[in-house]
């Protein structure tokens, strides 16, 4: 197989953009490297991206032989982002082809848990072929001024590294092992969306902290003593050590304020539609009879995207959560490969 004349084709789902820039940066990566230092516009690597966000067909994505995938998605909770699963399960592999990929998430500095090996196994039942995975860092979607959470992630150390995992793998593929097992951090099962990871040890009664691997290419392992997110139906007592968070069901009260289910916009906005425009399951309408913005709960999945994006910034959403985050995931983390 010559590897130097395939495309690199990005597949990502990314709401604020972290997650496009930490797949695009390893296509890069890989592009440079298969080209050389001196590579040109003739350079025949070439690199195209599948931004899935606002792309809400149900249109199959017909990948071919020569072409190598990088798969990148958000970590909700420390999984894979549901809308992020349901936008990627559109990949098929045409008859014959052998696809490899490289699968990335992003995750707001707190962990990925069990995101990287979730995505990992949807690139295998997709009919694709992983032989590399990593994690990195983006500013949370419930990153404020006020209350930052890796802000400004992935900056340019991030994307440094990102193109250099990428070049790693552009080196592993061309190398006679190139799809010889190799380890991934997480459980299997996966955790339970919306709650804090299981132990290793009650994970996997051996209390090994590795998951037996179905039928793949990789063994995987926890990654004990993250600080878990508070589920978002219950508080946290204050007596376990961890902050108390309100519940987002509770009711309000002088001192248990209610939490808004989705973003909310504030009296004067100006309706330019920024915050529909990128909303990727369009769960914001404007309404111009009332002249408000209107957010379906049903269809938002808090990505917050519409809150980065208005320009004059009346869209807010206010979660506990977010100090949580500030105040236990503040120190630095970085970016995990595996290869």
């Amino acid at each position: 197989m010559d590897n130097t004349s395939q495309t690199i084709t990005v597949i990502c789902f990314s709401p604020t953009h972290t997650s496009r820039a930490i797949a695009g940066a390893v296509a890069d990566g890989m592009a440079r490297t298969r080209c050389g230092a001196g590579a040109t516009a003739s350079c025949p690597s070439i690199v195209r991206t599948l931004d899935l966000t606002l792309d809400r067909s149900d249109e199959p994505i017909i990948l071919t032989s020569g072409e190598t995938v990088v798969l990148g998605a958000p970590v909700y909770a420390g999984r894979v982002a549901p809308e992020a699963v349901r936008r990627l399960k559109r990949i098929q592999v045409a008859a014959g082809a052998s696809i490899p990929a490289i699968v990335t998430v992003t995750y707001g500095n707190r962990d990925y848990e069990d995101a990287l090996v979730e995505l990992y196994d949807l690139a295998l039942s997709l009919g694709l072929t992983p032989f590399a995975a990593g994690a990195f860092i983006g500013e949370h979607s419930y990153s404020t001024p006020a209350m930052p959470i890796a802000e400004g992630r992935p900056d340019s150390m991030d994307l440094a590294d990102a193109s250099i995992f990428g070049g790693e793998c552009a080196r592993k593929l061309e190398s006679p092992g190139a799809f010889a097992p190799f380890h991934i951090k997480g459980n299997r099962p996966y955790k339970e969306p919306s709650r804090p990871a299981s132990s290793p040890a009650a994970a996997h009664p051996s209390g090994s902290g590795t998951a037996a691997a179905p039928p793949a290419h990789s063994a995987v392992t926890a990654s004990p003593g993250t600080p878990a997110i508070p589920p978002v139906h219950s508080a946290v007592s204050a007596s376990s050590g961890t902050p108390t968070v309100p519940s987002t069901a509770a009711t309000a009260s002088p001192d248990r304020p209610a939490v808004p289910a989705v973003p909310v916009t504030a009296d004067g906005c100006p309706l330019c539609g920024e915050c529909a425009a990128v909303c990727p399951t369009g769960a914001i309408v404007l309404d111009s009879g009332s002249m408000k913005v209107l957010t379906d709960p049903s269809l938002c999945i808090r990505c917050c995207a519409c809150v980065k994006a208005c320009p004059a910034g009346m869209r807010t959403y206010s979660t506990p959560f977010a100090a949580f985050l500030h105040e236990h995931c503040s120190a630095r983390r970085e970016p995990e490969t595996f290869l």
